[in-house]
């Protein structure tokens, strides 16, 4: 189905950011942020050749981005009466490269020899992140415990956080905290929650923190690690860009947009929600005039897990529970789901009715739900989703994910 405003919100998020949709790669949960944003694609061939009275083998090994190539040889040898073996090794090393080479000649007065070479070849390219564009640039190193609040960006900034890492804490609450200029690149940052992981919904939520905040129209934030905060990305001003976000135990909404801003949710593993998506207008944004009826929120391409956790909201503080994927209004954005794959172990704390899609869809295609809980879902949900109860459905996506982005195991 296509949204009258889609084109022109997706256009013009794309002609401000000049950035090329593809998977994109991040690091795993060791607080580097440098080890996130190797973007790659693969491509893969195959050749079949046959020789006799020889067998090679060749491995390179390669450092990315670059292509990568093996070939392995099989040999059949019969009818043999005598033979002289030659062995020769080779070994040559580059900085980034290495390749052994070791080659067998076999003579023999009576022998038949096939062999058989198999070879693939795989490329491995990068593509540009919103850094590579122009702006004033803002460099982020080292470890932040206090926030990092900077309201007067200049339009076009960059900045920089791949070697950040900042600790949300009950003495910082807002860790990154923007305002200013449209047309924001924020680039990596890990962001390591110092909450005690047993508070209660209630607890967290009376806190009302953010591991994410911005004011900026046009924003993109790229290759994020957030793990163990209240919000997880809270969006003020829109459109926004959410693109290659790694967020894990994410005690209330892993994106508030409660402002009910358009967007785009793009290749992006939220591992760990109490809520996946808010867009439930306080009385107060109410009377501010917001209103997203007429926008657009597109997910796609992105994994989004519920999980169950200490203290949910009207549950005793020894139960585990969770929330929904989508916390909806009357006044929320349009929705669009593409190629995304949801994941949930029990209902939530609202009941059945709530772990359905809000009726705001407008766009829906080739989704997937992962359901663990007893008996079938326990709620409607339209064609453009396919419901299966194997666990490794969702592991093996995560676990592509996490290799896609160069994650270490």
């Amino acid at each position: 189905m296509t949204h009258p405003k889609r084109l022109g919100t997706v256009a013009l998020i794309v002609a401000l950011t000049g950035i090329a949709h593809t998977s994109v790669a991040l690091a795993a949960a060791s607080g580097n942020g440098n080890a996130f944003g190797l973007h790659k694609t693969t491509t893969t061939t195959s050749t079949s050749t046959t020789s006799t009275s020889s067998t090679s083998t060749i491995k390179t090994t390669t450092t990315l981005p670059t292509t990568t190539t093996t070939v392995s040889t099989t040999t059949t040898t019969q009818s043999t009466t005598s033979s002289t073996t030659t062995t020769t090794t080779s070994t040559s090393t580059s900085s980034s490269t290495t390749t052994t080479i070791t080659t067998t000649t076999t003579s023999s007065t009576t022998s038949s020899t096939t062999t058989t070479t198999t070879s693939s070849t795989t490329t491995t390219t990068s593509i540009p992140s919103c850094l590579d564009r122009s702006g004033p640039l803002i460099t982020l190193t080292g470890t932040w415990a206090t926030s990092y609040d900077n309201r007067a960006l200049l339009n076009l900034t960059r900045l920089d956080a791949r070697q950040a890492t900042f600790l949300p804490s009950l003495t910082n609450l807002y860790p990154v905290n923007l305002g200013g200029g449209s047309v924001i690149c924020v680039s990596g940052g890990v962001e390591l929650g110092q909450y005690d992981r047993s508070l209660t919904w209630d607890q967290i939520h009376t806190l009302n923190n953010a591991g994410f905040r911005f004011e900026n129209p046009y924003l993109t934030v790229e290759n994020i690690r957030i793990d163990n905060v209240g919000d997880g990305i809270r969006p003020i001003a829109g459109p926004f860009t959410i693109r290659g976000a790694w967020l894990t135990y994410v005690r209330d909404d892993c994106v508030e947009n409660d402002h009910v801003q358009p967007g785009l949710i793009d290749d992006s593993l939220f591992d760990g929600c109490y809520v996946g998506i808010s867009e439930r207008p306080s009385t107060a944004i109410i009377a501010s005039g917001y209103d997203g009826r007429n926008d657009l929120l597109t997910i796609r391409q992105s994994l989004i897990r519920l999980q169950p956790m200490p203290g949910p909201r009207g549950g005793l503080a020894t139960d585990l529970g969770n929330g929904q994927f989508f916390k909806w209004s009357s006044l929320a954005t349009q929705l669009e789901l593409d190629d995304n794959v949801f994941m949930a172990e029990q209902v939530g704390e609202g009941g059945a009715s709530t772990m359905g899609i809000p009726a705001s869809l407008v766009g829906c295609s080739n989704n997937v739900m992962v359901w663990l809980g007893p008996g079938p879902y326990p709620a409607p949900l339209p064609p453009c989703f396919t419901v299966t109860t194997d666990r490794a459905v969702w592991d093996s996506a995560v676990a592509a994910w996490k290799t896609r982005h160069g994650v270490v195991p």
